[in-house]
């Protein structure tokens, strides 16, 4: 390798680290984000995910993060912290492609496949976020590297169906990798002359047995585990069913993915072939190849069938792909090493321009947390969407997300939030997502004392006479203030001077202050909140 281009992958390796340090806090904070946090969170207060409160993710993350939350404590900045402790993930996983291209092609190849992934839009900044699918894709990656780097024997085979069983227990989306793992066995066996299937096939099927055994170790773990905290058919119903929406990818467009997969899946065949050519008699032909299709057919799995595509669907199939791409490059061997620097400089182009390292620190959601650490005690409930101001219990099981909201619609979960908001007295909420009927009984019943959050209260406008009239939802003390401060006068009949206990539904306050005065829980008026920041008629915008 001429010196020229270990400067050159010096320097990306460089500008991959100080984005991805800046990123840390200039990279917009992903709803799953604090969803993940809170989970990870609720195992350091003795509560069973799944159980206590809802996720539709496996559980080995959380548990993996929880030791590092209980750590950190309960602090508005937590969630940047986190995005630091993924950073080794993101390193391992370009050591991993860089310890497969070694062993398959060449260390060359190695190192610019991990540039390759390292620079990739999707892999930079969704491999920056606080999600399961980082550590996924790093025990992916090492199950494929032990899996293909060497003789495949019967502790190898152990070790690989142990690594991938670790892989189920981050992410269900590994199910995705296994199909594609075995249509791509599949395929590779049809195009295989007989004379090599058959020794492929005598090779390896003895040590299915001990493959199958590794893989099962870690997923019966986690179900016995779940079961003796009397919460396995939780677990079953999170992961599994809640994600299996009825009716959700059937239809023409399931006949249009499929033709279209048949389709695509010819070409495949095709380049199979091509692929068993060009690497013909070299002993890393069949990792090789069988690399390639497990990379196509997990990218035609997700286009044609995947029922929700997102970014990180992809992460898995980057570092794969990379790694064919640098070899292949790498085979022109005075144009290869340019061309797969413009390629990681126009990538690291196109991530920064997506989002820039240079924007300002992301505060958003620190100061939602900051804010509602300081409204509320550990033993309140907050009604959020997803977890979002991370420390407190939610009152509604369910999160707010979009395979939440579609059953909803389908009238599979019903919407009781206002019920158990009312049930557990929960006096802070936010109106982010909630279903029409729940919003409007918040925007009913609660007012607005930052720019996202509500606590319990309305407001009293000036009446004729002194007598006001107004309704409460929830059961809690709440007090009458105006813009300078409390307000005397009488309850329900009944003098008072401070916060007064208030049952649910219409109750009437009288005074001689003509302005317009605010009902609202007292917790909030003795942190220093007020509703009367903000005009009503702007209340819940």
């Amino acid at each position: 390798m001429p010196r020229w281009e270990k400067i050159a992958i010096l320097v990306i390796f460089l500008l991959i680290l100080a984005i991805k340090i800046r990123y840390i806090h200039a990279l917009p904070i992903n709803s799953d984000e604090p969803q993940h946090l809170h989970v990870a969170w609720g195992w350091t207060q003795g509560m069973v995910q799944y159980r206590d409160y809802f996720d539709n993710h496996t559980p080995l993350f959380h548990l993996m993060m929880a030791p590092l939350v209980s750590w950190i404590g309960e602090r508005a900045t937590i969630l940047f912290t986190m995005r630091i402790a993924m950073i080794p993930f993101f390193a391992a996983s370009l050591g991993c492609i860089y310890w497969l291209g070694a062993c398959l092609y060449s260390k060359r190849a190695g190192i610019w496949a991990a540039v390759l992934t390292g620079t990739f839009p999707v892999f930079l900044l969704k491999g920056s976020e606080f999600r399961t699918d980082v550590p996924w894709v790093t025990i992916w990656l090492a199950t494929v590297a032990i899996g293909l780097t060497g003789r495949f024997t019967g502790r190898r085979a152990f070790a690989t169906g142990l690594l991938f069983g670790v892989t189920f227990g981050v992410s269900m989306k590994t199910s995705l990798l296994l199909v594609s793992v075995l249509a791509a066995l599949g395929l590779l066996l049809l195009l295989l002359p007989q004379p090599e299937r058959k020794a492929f096939l005598s090779h390896s099927l003895g040590k299915a047995l001990s493959l199958i055994a590794g893989l099962c170790v870690v997923p019966l773990a986690i179900a016995g585990f779940f079961a003796s905290q009397g919460a396995l058919s939780n677990l079953i119903y999170c992961v599994f069913t809640h994600n299996a929406v009825p009716g959700r990818g059937l239809g023409v467009q399931f006949f249009v993915h499929l033709a279209f997969f048949l389709l695509l899946l010819t070409g495949l065949v095709f380049a199979g072939k091509a692929v068993l050519r060009a690497d013909k008699g070299h002993p890393q032909t069949i990792p090789r190849t069988l690399l390639f299709l497990t990379s196509a057919f997990f990218l035609l799995f997700l286009y044609c069938f995947w029922p929700h595509l997102t970014a990180q669907n992809f992460l898995p199939v980057v570092p794969l792909c990379a790694l064919t791409v640098a070899a292949w490059v790498l085979r022109y061997e005075k144009a290869g090493p340019i061309v797969l620097v413009l390629i990681a400089i126009a990538q690291l182009s196109l991530a920064t321009k997506e989002v820039s390292p240079f924007r300002k620190r992301v505060v958003r959601n620190e100061s939602l947390v900051a804010d509602v650490l300081r409204l509320t005690k550990p033993s309140d409930f907050v009604m959020d969407a997803k977890g979002e101001t991370l420390f407190r219990r939610r009152p509604f099981y369910y999160v707010l997300e979009s395979l939440t909201q579609e059953r909803m619609r389908l009238g599979l979960i019903e919407d009781t939030i206002a019920d158990e908001m009312v049930k557990t007295r929960t006096c802070v909420t936010l109106l982010k997502r909630l279903p029409e009927k729940s919003e409007k009984w918040v925007e009913r019943f609660y007012l607005l004392v930052t720019m996202r959050v509500l606590v319990a209260g309305c407001y009293l406008p000036p009446e004729h006479g002194e007598v006001r009239h107004f309704e409460v939802g929830v059961a809690a003390d709440y007090v009458v203030t105006s813009c300078d401060g409390p307000v005397a006068g009488t309850m329900d009949g009944v003098p008072c001077e401070g916060p007064v206990f208030l049952n649910p539904g219409p109750h009437t306050f009288s005074c001689k202050d003509d302005r317009l005065l605010a009902v609202f829980w007292a917790q909030a008026a003795q942190r220093g909140f007020s509703p009367l920041h903000f005009h009503p008629k702007d209340a819940h915008k």
